[in-house]
């Protein structure tokens, strides 16, 4: 592995922040990804930067001199920076990034990325829980960049101004309450489930709940969806034991559910970037799309099963590999 920017950047925040806690606040990042990316920095380097102790990180004769060069080299690479986006058109050299996104490990990992990669920029993040809406705005250039998640299959006919790039290609994982009596299993059918009452989020765009349909046709039965709640209300229902969901493979582990994955793998979801053709980060859309990837790669360890199921299925990582 090289040094990249974006490791002076990391190593200038820690310094800066005068603890990870801190640096990672500023980044955009989880404390544990930015001590795993500090740590794979100085195996690089070839010695600890910092020496952590109760009041925070304080820099290594090593980490002195790193720091001061990065503290040199980063105002110059940031001045080349905003020297190309005035030449793309932003007139004061200053980017204002509207980001917005579906629900999903990218929507708020990105946002860090996004600085690193735009260090004169101001990323705005708006949620919107709509697939169209968020191609809609992208189409309109109201919004700049959009993440999108949308369920394999579903039928959406491509919008010719906009460029969309796939990041990831994930396995649904089924949703349970923890004493459901299938909760102990590592991996269940889909036709096991065919008795339990379901709750789905809107579909809102994503292809869910024609996914869901053809997936539970093709084991054998049709679903009984009870209730149709947003991601909050769904857990608090899962959590009673009142239904079962569906969820992303990321799904962030929540106290009373136990996330598991489908034999077969019946449902897939696509985690994707898109953003206007004319726009002036279409020049950037190589480098976008290498970000989310590492951003998406921070979230799969959000849920123990999925990287034994990453495993399990040969795989390193889900980016532009579709799950067997």
């Amino acid at each position: 592995m090289d040094l990249e920017v974006r490791h002076l950047r990391v190593i200038r925040a820690v310094a800066d922040a005068g603890s990870l806690t801190r640096a990672a606040a500023v980044l955009g990042l989880s404390q544990p990804s930015l001590t795993a990316q500090l740590q794979r920095i100085e195996r690089m380097l070839g010695g600890p930067l910092f020496v952590r102790h109760r009041g925070g990180a304080s820099p290594t004769a090593l980490g002195e001199l790193v720091v001061a060069k990065a503290r040199e080299l980063l105002p110059q690479l940031d001045s080349v920076q905003q020297e190309v986006l005035s030449h793309l058109g932003f007139s004061d050299g200053r980017l204002s990034l509207r980001y917005v996104a579906n629900p999903g490990p990218l929507m708020v990992r990105l946002l860090g990325p996004l600085r690193s990669l735009f260090p004169g920029a101001e990323a705005k993040l708006r949620t919107e829980p709509d697939v169209a809406t968020v191609l809609d705005l992208v189409a309109a250039r109201q919004q700049d960049l959009g993440a999108l998640v949308e369920y394999e299959g579903s039928a959406r006919p491509p919008r010719r101004e906009v460029e969309q790039r796939v990041v990831a290609i994930e396995p649904a994982f089924v949703l349970l309450p923890e004493e459901h009596p299938m909760a102990g299993r590592p991996m269940l059918g889909l036709g096991e489930l065919a008795e339990d009452v379901w709750v789905l989020p809107p579909s809102q765009g994503s292809g869910l709940h024609d996914a869901f349909a053809a997936a539970c046709t093709g084991a054998g039965f049709t679903a009984v969806v009870q209730h149709e709640a947003e991601a909050a209300a769904a857990r608090e229902l899962i959590v009673a034991g009142a239904a079962i969901g569906l969820g992303q493979a990321t799904f962030r582990s929540t106290p009373g559910i136990v996330p598991r994955p489908l034999k077969g793998t019946p449902l897939r979801l696509r985690h994707s970037l898109v953003w206007h053709r004319e726009s002036a980060l279409a020049a950037h859309g190589a480098a976008l799309v290498e970000h989310a990837e590492k951003a998406y790669a921070d979230a799969i360890g959000n849920n123990p099963q999925y990287p034994a199921w990453l495993t399990d299925h040969g795989q390193q990582g889900p980016a532009h590999r579709e799950p067997r």
